[in-house]
């Protein structure tokens, strides 16, 4: 068993459970530092674009989890 396997499994499981939990705080972790004139688009189109990147997170967080239980098991089962 190799610590250091063990620990990014840890640290997959975990920061995809944070994406899965939050996606809202991702995102605004995310576009710390950029201006409202950074955004493009039509008034009121925000929210659809919420909601799609939303998902996209959440998808993410859920293959982080998935990754991160497969290569814990791995290093476990050897």
């Amino acid at each position: 068993m190799d610590t250091r396997t063990v620990l990014a499994a840890v640290l997959g499981v975990g920061l995809g459970l944070v994406f899965l939990a939050a996606p809202g705080a991702v995102r605004t972790a995310y576009s710390v530092g950029r201006s409202p004139q950074d955004r493009r688009g039509e008034y009121g189109s925000a929210e659809r674009a919420g909601r799609r990147v939303h998902s996209l997170i959440r998808a993410v967080g859920a293959a982080f989890v998935l990754v991160g239980l497969y290569v814990g098991w791995q290093a476990l089962a050897v």
